[in-house]
């Protein structure tokens, strides 16, 4: 099932939303949030057992298993949380996500001690499994304890309520109370009794539901974003103009978000990023990365929007690129690199009914038209943030620090976990194509495992004296769940999709490397400034042999520490960009290829900068045109009462043009609008 969804949302200092989408989000995943001891895990479409990872995504079909004197807990979702006792195993038999009607959440206790959770805000119908028994709370917030020893189940509602099911019938039980169900599958009865005295396994269960509920994560977050709760200890949360808080991880200078860590090929989903990062659940299915000065900050998204937005999960949340090679064979391409998409980046899903689209999007470099339409997410999914500042694919082309955060690898390789990924050099990515849709890539068994680490004997002793018993895995279901597919024949499924035409975009085509940023004639290459590499054409005024410097270098001031800068060859780009034909000259967006300019966050400029925006002509026309090219952009957020991003337009046209009282009358119109917002949602407090 497809749902469309169109979401705009106006708070005041917070990014503008603009979204528009088709996403498949029939399945759901759930994930593995902590580990103690010897923890195994099973893929349903394989029935592979290997050692299992945090932060390794489970689907319907898949088990987890636990050792002697080890734990796991299991995320459901955002208010269903399973944990397991030592020598246990559960099987997840169904994972939906929230659609029209309620999620569904099943989960099987073959053998062991399970707790589970159920928060207050909780939007599934769950069921547990046991050989001879079927619980279903009835609450909406609730805690129950169960154990199994083969054909004997013992329920503990520790909070809430529930419905035992047994081929008997239906037992009700309360808080306080507890039901043993003895017997086979077709003949086993319930007997109810009070619930005993909570020990040292209900005391870490109830610690650790209130380290959850208690995190201060949540309060910059939302209730949907699973794991929000490992952000507490990892880093700490900043304020950034225009966006709100954000999220600031606690690592080395030089790292970059997506990778530490390696792909691995999940039914539906495929190729799903798994972090070795503790924290790395969270960040990298929701949200956006951008660079904020020169550390990555991970920005969650609109989460304040009175309940408007509604993050979606996904794999992750990066560009696909092809790098080197040509089109042909299985890739086609030398090496698979990623970069983490920004707010104003479009997101095109390799997965489900997207991921099998095979149309290659038509881009050409002059046809301004095409090129919105690949930055506006036709075919995937729109920016967050209608500002290509924030866009990290865009940026690229010039900016080295977020070049380098481009991970390649091998497409030999890609998924195997055997490698160290590379950084990728501008002339690489100048040549690279975005993919935006399959990732040509046929995933192998190798790519199946979160670590690639055989599961311990231990873990697997539950699942050995089953097979040895003779018993077989049967449970007493009011629901039975769907088979996981094959994975051959989802290996055969992605091979087909691909032998056609892969929908891949020349990068520069997007970036418009060759109209800016490519070497032409009549150009030179200019140095390094603040990590930023560039080569543009000499402006006209240009003394030979004057660096870029003599413009802009002396009296630049430093950038405020942790603020988000818009490199100085970015402007530059802007300003002197080709008149289209036909048309007026206007300040050409860097990356959407739009006549009207990139809406620019309000932070800190500094004077050297706010002066190479100005034309290259220095003439006054092209100054009242440029600064006629933001009003008009301005108005038409006007318009959509994104009177932020107005407000942010006006102020660059008179910095552009001081000249301009349009400008400046419009200002002012835009801050009374947005003040006279501002006293509207403070009055419906």
């Amino acid at each position: 099932m497809k749902r469309n969804f169109l979401v705009w949302v106006f708070l005041p200092g917070f990014c503008t939303v603009l979204s528009s989408a088709q996403v498949d989000i029939s399945p759901g995943v759930a994930r593995i949030s902590l580990i103690q001891g010897e923890v195994s895990a099973r893929r349903g479409d394989t029935g592979d057992w290997a050692a299992a990872a945090l932060n390794q995504p489970l689907v319907g079909g898949d088990r987890i298993s636990t050792g002697d004197g080890s734990k796991a807990e299991v995320q459901l979702d955002h208010s269903n949380i399973l944990r397991l006792g030592n020598n246990t195993q559960v099987k997840i038999a169904t994972v939906e996500r929230a659609k029209i009607e309620r999620a569904q959440i099943q989960v099987q206790v073959g053998q062991g001690l399970a707790y589970y959770t159920v928060f207050e805000d909780s939007e599934a119908e769950v069921e547990i499994d046991t050989p001879n028994a079927a619980v279903r709370p009835t609450s909406k917030e609730g805690i129950y304890r169960i154990e199994v020893n083969g054909f004997e189940t013992h329920v503990i509602v520790r909070a809430g309520a529930a419905d035992i099911s047994t081929p008997q019938g239906s037992t009700h039980v309360e808080t306080g109370q507890a039901a043993t169900v003895r017997g086979t599958t077709d003949e086993a009865g319930s007997v109810l009794g009070g619930a005993p005295s909570n020990d040292s396994w209900d005391s870490w269960n109830n610690d650790r539901d209130e380290e959850i509920r208690n995190a201060q994560s949540w309060n910059y977050t939302n209730r949907y974003y699973v794991g929000s709760e490992d952000l507490d200890d990892y880093g700490h949360w900043i304020n950034v103009p225009d966006c709100g808080r954000v999220w600031a991880p606690t690592v080395a200078g030089n790292w970059s978000p997506y990778r530490a860590g390696r792909w691995v090929s999940e039914p539906h989903w495929g190729w799903t990023w798994v972090s070795h990062e503790p924290w790395g659940w969270t960040p990298y299915h929701y949200g956006r990365w951008f660079l904020y000065g020169k550390s990555w900050v991970w920005w969650p998204g609109p989460v304040d929007g009175d309940g408007n937005y509604r993050p979606e999960w996904a794999p992750a949340y990066v560009s696909f690129f092809g790098l080197g090679g040509h089109r042909g064979g299985s890739a086609g391409f030398g090496s698979v690199g990623w970069l983490p998409i920004g707010p104003g980046d479009s997101f095109y899903p390799w997965y489900g009914q997207n991921g099998s689209q095979s149309n290659v999007v038509d881009v050409n470099v002059t046809d301004a038209t095409s090129i919105t339409k690949l930055k506006r997410g036709v075919g995937g999914i729109a920016p967050l943030r209608d500002d290509d500042q924030f866009s990290n694919v865009a940026l690229a082309a010039v900016n080295v620090r977020i070049r380098k955060a481009i991970s390649a690898v091998p497409a030999n390789r890609f998924g195997t976990g055997r490698f160290a990924s590379a950084t990728v050099s501008r002339r690489a990515f100048r040549d690279a194509r975005i993919i935006t849709g399959e990732l040509p890539v046929v995933p192998t068994r190798e790519a199946l495992s979160a670590t690639n680490r055989p599961a311990s004997p231990s873990s697997m002793s539950i699942s050995l004296s089953m097979m040895s018993g003779g018993r077989p895995e049967r449970f007493f279901t009011k629901r039975q769940p769907a088979a996981a597919p094959p994975f051959d024949r989802q290996a055969a499924q992605i091979q087909e999709s691909i032998q056609g035409n892969a929908p891949l975009v020349p990068v520069r085509e997007v970036t418009q490397l060759d109209s800016v940023g490519a070497a032409r004639p009549g150009s030179r290459p200019m140095p390094l400034e603040d990590g930023i590499e560039r080569t543009v054409e000499r402006s006209k005024d240009t003394p030979t042999g004057q660096g870029s410097r003599s413009q802009s270098g002396k009296g630049l001031r430093a950038a405020p520490s942790l603020t988000p800068r818009t490199s100085r060859s970015a402007h530059r780009m802007m300003a002197q960009a080709p008149v289209p034909r036909g048309g007026k000259r206007r300040m050409a967006s860097r990356s959407s290829g739009n006549s009207h300019p990139a809406m620019l966050s309000s932070v800190p400029t500094s004077t050297s900068i706010r002066r190479v925006m100005t034309p290259a002509t220095g003439s006054r026309g092209a100054t009242a045109r440029a600064a006629q090219s933001y009003i008009d952009s301005a108005n038409r957020q006007m318009d959509r009462g994104n009177y932020m991003a107005a407000i942010a337009n006006y102020k660059r046209a008179t910095q552009v043009d001081g000249n301009s009282s349009a400008a400046k009358a419009r200002l002012e119109r835009a801050r009374r609008a947005m003040q006279a917002e501002n006293e509207i949602i403070a009055n419906r407090r």
